[in-house]
C-alpha cells in the first residue's frame, strides 16, 4: 500500500473502488474493501506494513455497491472488525431490501453487479451512521450523509487536516472508461441524480484541501478549490 498522506495509505492492484487504510496506534480502518475476493490482497498490504489481522479494527462503507462492499464481508469475518454504514445503507448491504431504482435498466445493472460482476455478499452492520457521528480513526472524523448516488451514501471529513474521502459522491477517474480528471456522478449506476448533485455542491462547502475519492488518484492540495469549479460550472 502506498502512503497518500501521514497516516493515510490507499492500497494497491485491488479490483473494484480505491480501498483506503488509515492508521493509528490503535489499529487500522478501511475505509470501502473493493469487489468479492480481494481480502487476501489487503490483509498481505496490511501485514507488509506490520500489522496482523486482528489490528484491522473498524471497516467503513461508503456505500453498498459490489465494488465497494465486495469484500467487507470476509474482511471482518477473518479479523473480527467491526463495520460501519450509514444507517440508510444498511438494508442494501445487509442485503434485506433491494436498492431502489428509478428505471428498469438500472435494476438490471444493480442485479447483475451484485450477482456477477462484482460477487458481493451481504455483510452485517455493526455500528449504523448518522449525519455528524464521530468515527475514531486519524484524530477523530465526522460521517457526512452524502446521498445520492444511493441512499445512504456517506463520506468521511477530517476537518483539521481537512481530509475527505467521498466514496462516489465525486469521482477522479470515470470508473468504466479510466478518463481522469474530477467529475459527477454516472447517472446510470446513481440512484437520484438530482440529489446526487445537490450534494457535491453541499460537499464543495467544506473546508478540503486532500480529497480521497472512491475511483481516481486522491487530490493532495486545492481540493476545494477544484469542487467548487466543478459544482459551478455543471450546477445549472
Amino acid at each position: 500500500m502506498r502512503e497518500v498522506v501521514p497516516d493515510v495509505y490507499v492500497m494497491e492492484g485491488v479490483l473494484g473502488s480505491n480501498v483506503y487504510a488509515l492508521a493509528s496506534d490503535s489499529g487500522v480502518t478501511l475505509v470501502d474493501t473493493g469487489v468479492g475476493g480481494q481480502a487476501d490482497r489487503i490483509l498481505a498490504q496490511l501485514q507488509a506494513r506490520g500489522y496482523s489481522p486482528s489490528d484491522l479494527k473498524a471497516i467503513v462503507l461508503t456505500h453498498c455497491h459490489g465494488d465497494h462492499a465486495g469484500s467487507a464481508a470476509q474482511l471482518a469475518r477473518r479479523c473480527g472488525a467491526q463495520v460501519l454504514a450509514h444507517q440508510d445503507e444498511v438494508p442494501y448491504i445487509e442485503r434485506t431490501s433491494p436498492l431502489p431504482t428509478d428505471s428498469a435498466v438500472k435494476r438490471f445493472m444493480n442485479w447483475l453487479g451484485d450477482a456477477i460482476l462484482l460477487r458481493r455478499d451481504a455483510c452485517h452492520i455493526d455500528r449504523p451512521l448518522q449525519d455528524g457521528d464521530a468515527i475514531e480513526a486519524l484524530g477523530g472524523m465526522r460521517a457526512v450523509h452524502a446521498p445520492g448516488h444511493s441512499p445512504g451514501s456517506l463520506c468521511l471529513y477530517q476537518p483539521e487536516r481537512r481530509i475527505l474521502f467521498c466514496g462516489d459522491a465525486l469521482f477522479n477517474a470515470h470508473p468504466i472508461t479510466g478518463k481522469r480528471g474530477l467529475g459527477l456522478h454516472m447517472r446510470l449506476f446513481t440512484w437520484d441524480n438530482a440529489l446526487a448533485r445537490d450534494t457535491a455542491r453541499r460537499l464543495s462547502t467544506l473546508a478540503v484541501q486532500v480529497l480521497c475519492c472512491g475511483h481516481g488518484q486522491p487530490i493532495l492540495a486545492g481540493a476545494g478549490e477544484q469542487m467548487r469549479a466543478l459544482v459551478g460550472d455543471r450546477g445549472q
